[in-house]
């Protein structure tokens, strides 16, 4: 609150609790993610362009508008009630657009690509050597775009 040159009070003012606030953050940033902007309309080239985007060292830095689910992956398994809610449905709304592409033939499909993708950006950001951060994601890319 202070960095935000806040009091207390005006946070109460328009959170009620600080698990509101992470739940409207973890909606606030799934709304300007990187999968954001994924339909069932979305051609190859594009797809492949957004996989390429998410599983990509920028990302994982946090450059540009970072993905939630990878990003609070950790964090949200050590809560409870609406944060985990709010989580679980942002991936399920995620791995509903993936099973929405053309490409994908089932949920499992869906569900591996989104899991690969979230987990690999995920493992990436605790990982400490370069070399292998990068052929981490590299794998990864490969591997969904394989999927897709």
């Amino acid at each position: 609150m202070q960095d935000a040159d806040l009091t207390r009070g005006a946070f109460y003012a328009h959170f009620k609790s600080k698990q509101t606030l992470y739940k409207d953050a973890i909606l606030h940033a799934a709304s300007n993610g990187p999968v954001a902007t994924l339909s069932d309309k979305i051609d190859q080239p594009a797809l492949t362009e957004l996989i390429r985007k998410y599983l990509d060292m920028s990302h994982v830095r946090q450059e540009g508008s970072p993905c939630p689910l990878a990003f609070l992956a950790t964090d949200v398994a050590k809560q409870e009630g609406e944060i985990r809610e709010t989580y679980t449905q942002v991936y399920k709304d995620i791995v509903d657009k993936v099973g929405a592409l053309p490409t994908i033939k089932d949920t499992d499909s869906a569900l591996a690509i989104s899991a690969l993708m979230i987990g690999g950006v995920a493992v990436t950001r605790a990982l400490n050597d370069d070399e292998l951060s990068r052929d981490l994601l590299k794998s990864c890319r490969k591997f969904v775009e394989a999927f897709i």
